[in-house]
Protein backbone atom coordinates (compact mmCIF):
# COMPACT_ATOMS: atom_id res chain seq x y z
CA UNK A 1 0.00 0.00 0.00
CA UNK A 2 2.65 2.83 1.00
CA UNK A 3 4.56 1.80 -2.61
CA UNK A 4 1.58 3.83 -4.36
CA UNK A 5 -0.59 5.36 -1.58
CA UNK A 6 1.26 8.71 0.30
CA UNK A 7 -0.18 7.19 3.64
CA UNK A 8 0.85 9.90 6.21
CA UNK A 9 -1.20 12.30 3.87
CA UNK A 10 -4.07 10.04 3.88
CA UNK A 11 -3.51 9.72 7.67
CA UNK A 12 -3.30 13.35 8.47
CA UNK A 13 -6.47 14.54 6.53
CA UNK A 14 -8.90 11.22 7.81
CA UNK A 15 -8.31 12.96 11.01
CA UNK A 16 -10.70 15.70 10.43
CA UNK A 17 -12.98 13.43 8.56
CA UNK A 18 -15.84 13.31 11.33
CA UNK A 19 -15.13 17.60 11.74
CA UNK A 20 -16.56 18.66 8.38
CA UNK A 21 -20.06 19.39 7.06
CA UNK A 22 -22.38 19.38 5.52
CA UNK A 23 -21.12 16.17 5.89
CA UNK A 24 -18.31 13.86 6.62
CA UNK A 25 -15.24 14.09 4.33
CA UNK A 26 -11.61 14.58 3.82
CA UNK A 27 -9.62 16.04 1.12
CA UNK A 28 -6.38 14.07 0.55
CA UNK A 29 -3.65 16.43 -1.51
CA UNK A 30 -1.09 13.97 -3.47
CA UNK A 31 -3.24 10.56 -2.04
CA UNK A 32 -0.98 8.99 -4.57
CA UNK A 33 3.04 8.94 -4.61
CA UNK A 34 4.09 11.53 -7.65
CA UNK A 35 5.41 8.99 -9.95
CA UNK A 36 1.99 6.90 -9.25
CA UNK A 37 -0.12 9.27 -10.37
CA UNK A 38 1.77 9.99 -13.08
CA UNK A 39 1.96 7.06 -14.69
CA UNK A 40 -1.88 6.44 -13.87
CA UNK A 41 -2.61 9.53 -15.57
CA UNK A 42 -0.78 8.20 -18.61
CA UNK A 43 -3.08 5.10 -18.34
CA UNK A 44 -6.40 6.90 -19.21
CA UNK A 45 -7.54 6.37 -22.56
CA UNK A 46 -8.25 9.65 -24.41
CA UNK A 47 -12.02 10.89 -24.72
CA UNK A 48 -12.59 10.03 -28.21
CA UNK A 49 -12.39 6.13 -26.84
CA UNK A 50 -14.77 4.24 -28.32
CA UNK A 51 -14.97 1.50 -25.80
CA UNK A 52 -16.03 4.41 -23.05
CA UNK A 53 -19.80 4.89 -21.77
CA UNK A 54 -20.83 7.98 -22.68
CA UNK A 55 -23.10 10.09 -19.76
CA UNK A 56 -25.12 12.92 -21.46
CA UNK A 57 -27.99 14.22 -19.27
CA UNK A 58 -28.68 17.25 -17.12
CA UNK A 59 -26.51 16.57 -14.57
CA UNK A 60 -23.75 14.82 -16.08
CA UNK A 61 -21.70 14.96 -19.13
CA UNK A 62 -18.82 12.38 -19.01
CA UNK A 63 -17.59 9.25 -19.94
CA UNK A 64 -16.91 5.96 -17.65
CA UNK A 65 -15.36 2.42 -18.19
CA UNK A 66 -15.34 0.02 -14.78
CA UNK A 67 -14.36 -2.60 -17.15
CA UNK A 68 -11.17 -4.11 -15.61
CA UNK A 69 -10.53 -5.98 -18.86
CA UNK A 70 -9.65 -2.22 -20.05
CA UNK A 71 -7.60 -1.35 -17.49
CA UNK A 72 -3.79 -1.09 -18.54
CA UNK A 73 -1.50 -2.88 -15.40
CA UNK A 74 -0.78 0.10 -13.05
CA UNK A 75 -4.34 0.87 -13.20
CA UNK A 76 -5.69 -2.39 -12.71
CA UNK A 77 -3.26 -2.90 -9.97
CA UNK A 78 -4.18 -0.06 -7.82
CA UNK A 79 -7.88 -0.54 -8.34
CA UNK A 80 -6.72 -4.09 -6.88
CA UNK A 81 -4.77 -2.53 -3.95
CA UNK A 82 -7.95 -0.14 -3.31
CA UNK A 83 -10.35 -3.04 -3.09
CA UNK A 84 -8.22 -5.41 -0.97
CA UNK A 85 -8.57 -6.18 2.15
CA UNK A 86 -5.44 -4.42 3.34
CA UNK A 87 -7.43 -0.80 2.26
CA UNK A 88 -10.29 -1.62 3.55
CA UNK A 89 -9.03 -2.52 6.96
CA UNK A 90 -7.06 0.52 7.40
CA UNK A 91 -10.11 2.93 6.62
CA UNK A 92 -12.19 0.62 8.92
CA UNK A 93 -9.86 1.88 11.32
CA UNK A 94 -9.84 5.49 10.04
CA UNK A 95 -13.16 5.76 9.87
CA UNK A 96 -13.87 3.61 13.29
CA UNK A 97 -16.22 1.67 11.96
CA UNK A 98 -16.69 -2.27 12.17
CA UNK A 99 -16.00 -2.90 8.22
CA UNK A 100 -15.73 -1.49 5.08
CA UNK A 101 -16.76 -4.08 2.11
CA UNK A 102 -15.08 -2.91 -1.48
CA UNK A 103 -16.95 -2.58 -5.03
CA UNK A 104 -15.03 -4.82 -6.85
CA UNK A 105 -17.56 -4.08 -9.64
CA UNK A 106 -16.92 -0.68 -9.61
CA UNK A 107 -20.48 -0.05 -9.93
CA UNK A 108 -20.33 3.98 -10.23
CA UNK A 109 -16.63 3.67 -10.09
CA UNK A 110 -13.74 3.19 -12.12
CA UNK A 111 -12.44 5.89 -14.93
CA UNK A 112 -14.17 8.87 -15.05
CA UNK A 113 -13.01 11.36 -17.79
CA UNK A 114 -14.64 14.76 -18.65
CA UNK A 115 -14.13 17.51 -21.66
CA UNK A 116 -13.20 20.64 -21.02
CA UNK A 117 -17.72 21.36 -21.48
CA UNK A 118 -18.37 18.59 -19.10
CA UNK A 119 -20.64 18.27 -16.51
CA UNK A 120 -21.26 16.81 -13.29
CA UNK A 121 -24.14 18.56 -11.24
CA UNK A 122 -23.99 17.34 -7.47
CA UNK A 123 -26.31 13.98 -7.08
CA UNK A 124 -27.25 10.49 -5.47
CA UNK A 125 -25.84 7.10 -7.86
CA UNK A 126 -27.39 5.54 -5.26
CA UNK A 127 -28.32 4.90 -1.43
CA UNK A 128 -28.70 0.90 -1.73
CA UNK A 129 -26.01 -1.32 -3.93
CA UNK A 130 -27.75 -2.59 -6.93
CA UNK A 131 -26.41 -5.78 -6.99
CA UNK A 132 -25.03 -6.05 -3.56
CA UNK A 133 -27.71 -4.87 -1.62
CA UNK A 134 -25.50 -3.03 0.83
CA UNK A 135 -25.80 0.42 2.14
CA UNK A 136 -23.88 2.66 0.38
CA UNK A 137 -21.75 5.18 2.62
CA UNK A 138 -18.01 5.88 1.39
CA UNK A 139 -16.73 6.85 -2.11
CA UNK A 140 -13.22 7.49 -3.02
CA UNK A 141 -12.66 10.23 -5.73
CA UNK A 142 -8.92 10.74 -7.24
CA UNK A 143 -8.35 13.45 -9.81
CA UNK A 144 -5.35 12.86 -11.97
CA UNK A 145 -5.32 16.01 -13.89
CA UNK A 146 -1.52 17.12 -14.06
CA UNK A 147 -1.80 21.01 -14.51
CA UNK A 148 -4.96 21.62 -13.45
CA UNK A 149 -5.71 25.28 -12.50
CA UNK A 150 -7.95 26.86 -9.81
CA UNK A 151 -9.99 29.07 -12.09
CA UNK A 152 -10.91 26.46 -14.25
CA UNK A 153 -13.04 25.08 -11.16
CA UNK A 154 -14.33 21.42 -9.96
Amino acid sequence: MRDYINLKNLGKSMKTFYNKSPFPYAVIDNFFKTSVANKLQKEFPKYKDKRLHEYKNYCEVKKTSNNWNFFPPLTYKVFSLLNSNQTTKFLSKKLKIPKVIPDYGLHGGGWHLMHHKGKLNPHLDYFIHPKANLQRKYNLIVFLSKGWKENWGG
